[in-house]
């Protein structure tokens, strides 16, 4: 696949992306994946962002933002991929490999929970991961960002039966 072309089918995704400058900027709003990625026509990264496209809707009831992000912030023109600085920041503070595909989940906290290297993730180990985690479970009970839980109490809503009421 070509590039420009790659850059059309990544562009239709923009809201799945975010564009911070630092981690601060998340914490305590935001999970984050960090897909790191020497180049966009990179397999790994084409088939892994691929997946995490599938698994939009299971990664904003999540409060996920996914970073893209080069290694000299090329692409940045695009509005999807992190600019040089950004791109800069992340790779130094996560010691992320320019020369490999790297994903890596961040808590609400800003501090990293899993990564994977040169290697695809489901994103079904990904939601998994964070479901399990204390703040999600925090979220699950309280009906916070739950589709399930507003559907729940949405349908025991009583309704009108007009008859003697």
């Amino acid at each position: 696949m070509k590039a420009s072309a790659l850059l059309i089918c990544l562009s239709v995704l923009l809201p799945l992306t975010a564009t911070a400058q630092s981690l601060s900027d998340y914490q305590w709003k935001a999970r984050l994946i960090l897909v790191f990625t020497p180049d966009i026509s990179d397999p790994l990264f084409v088939e892994q962002y691929g997946l995490l496209q599938q698994a939009a809707e299971e990664l904003e009831e999540r409060m996920i933002k996914i970073m893209l992000i080069t290694p000299d912030g090329e692409h940045e023109n695009t509005g999807i991929f992190l600019g040089e600085s950004a791109s800069r920041y992340f790779y130094d503070h996560f010691s992320a490999e320019p020369y490999q595909m790297e994903l890596i989940l961040v808590g609400l906290d800003s501090y990293e929970k899993y990564r994977a290297r040169n290697t695809v993730t489901p994103p079904s180990v990904l939601l998994n991961l964070i479901d399990s985690m204390p703040m999600r479970q925090q979220e699950i009970q309280q009906g916070y960002n739950n589709k399930s839980q507003i559907n729940q109490t949405e349908s025991v809503l009583p309704t009108e039966t007009g008859g003697g009421y």
